[in-house]
């Protein structure tokens, strides 16, 4: 169970467990006293035709002696490991110590893992450890600088303080992702959790014709608040995220986000998790939709004869370049098919077309190609309506 409004109480981590949760992260803890994000409620609108959240106005975080008693709490009633999610925010010295304090804290109360948390990083900084409710602090561009390193001391000093396993969570908006996992794989960090609600407007919730309503707006709070992508529209996110992850550490990595069924979970291995955590899903459809993934993920492996995770993980991630340069491009033209060409145009149309004029048109009701022009990008053979246009390599 991914860290969030899932993980506050401990009926959550009881029924989690009922249908087959194998961990449980409780909420992020803010371990500074007096902290704006403590006081927040949570405001939830759901769209369930797109299979995410419509409106969200607010979450909750937990204080420190919170934490510890949801933890203490949860290892009376429950068998499944329990991890204390921590946040990380501003790189200073008093913030490490604050951290590592409140890790050793949790740990004595029973936290059987904890995971530092570093969506403090962030292009925007939500204003979760000030003294006021103000949004939209950036960090400066010295910050910024210092924050790796930053992560990378604090995962050592939390590594010394405690005998768990230390995750290391990172957001997919954070200003240098590679830098906070090459960092977090060098402080010796035991699995990176890649995810986070993503950076982005919510799907669907703007009204051209209503500029003044926001579709999902809440009746218990004046505004959405549209920094925060969750659910379908995060998964494309993280799996390029788990893929860039994955072509760069050796570190186990937890896939988030995005996680709305067993397919998902297997996308998520397939594109280099070690395992995956959910979230959203537990928002929308309650826990008792484990069952379901787990069944689907059996099945799965049963029908393609996988004895073990192991066999698909990592599949796609060769099959994706980060970059051109790691591509091999081959010499290709494109090749018409009179017969099934209809000269609808559509192929003519693509605006990048041609090294210097246009490699197609449309003459006597058929494509034509001058094929001296053609680039060989197959954009004219993917939008064809007919199939008529087939790319063969050059001679």
């Amino acid at each position: 169970m991914a860290s969030g409004d899932i993980g506050c109480h401990i009926g959550q981590i009881k029924e989690a467990e009922h249908f087959g949760a194998a961990a449980f992260i409780t909420k992020g803890c803010i371990p500074m006293p007096g902290a704006s994000g403590l006081t927040r409620k949570s405001r939830i609108r759901v769209d369930l035709m797109k299979n995410g959240l419509k409106g969200l106005a607010g979450f909750r975080r937990l204080g420190l002696e919170q934490a510890e008693n949801l933890i203490s709490d949860a290892k009376k009633e429950v068998k499944i490991p329990v991890g204390a999610n921590i946040f990380v925010m501003l790189p200073t010295e008093e913030e490490k110590e604050i951290v590592t304090a409140a890790a050793r804290k949790l740990c004595r109360r029973g936290a059987d893992f904890i995971e530092l948390d570093t969506t403090g990083n962030l292009p925007v900084h939500f204003g979760e450890t000030g003294d006021s409710e103000e949004t939209g602090e950036y960090f400066s561009e010295d910050m910024a600088r210092k924050y790796p390193q930053f992560v990378y001391e604090t995962i050592k000093a939390v590594k010394e303080a405690v005998d768990v396993p230390v995750l290391g969570k990172v957001a997919y908006e954070n200003i240098n992702v590679p830098a906070l996992i090459s960092a977090m794989e060098e402080a010796e960090v035991d699995i990176i959790d890649i995810g986070n609600a993503g950076m982005g407007v919510m799907p669907g919730i703007m009204d051209i014709y209503n500029p003044d309503k926001m579709r999902g707006d809440f009746v218990s709070a004046d505004k959405i608040l549209s920094l925060c992508l969750t659910g379908n529209a995060l998964r494309r996110f993280s799996q390029a995220y788990i893929i860039r992850a994955a072509k760069s550490v050796r570190t186990p990595i937890l896939g988030c986000g995005g996680i709305m069924g067993w397919r998902h979970i297997i996308e998520a291995i397939m594109c280099g998790a070690s395992a995956t955590s959910i979230c959203t899903a537990f928002v929308i459809r309650g826990f008792e939709i484990i069952r379901r993934m787990k069944e689907g993920l059996i099945r799965f492996m049963e029908e393609k004869g996988y004895d073990s995770i192991a066999e698909f993980r990592g599949l796609f991630v060769d099959k994706v370049a980060l970059a051109p340069g790691e591509i091999r491009v081959f010499d290709v033209v494109a090749r018409v098919d009179r017969e099934k060409c209809n000269g609808c145009g559509l192929c003519a149309k693509p605006a990048h077309c041609g090294l210097s004029e246009r490699a197609i048109k449309i003459m006597n009701n058929r494509a034509v190609i001058d094929e001296t022009q053609c680039l060989g990008c197959e954009t004219c053979a993917s939008i064809c309506p007919e199939t008529a246009i087939t790319m063969v390599k050059k001679e």
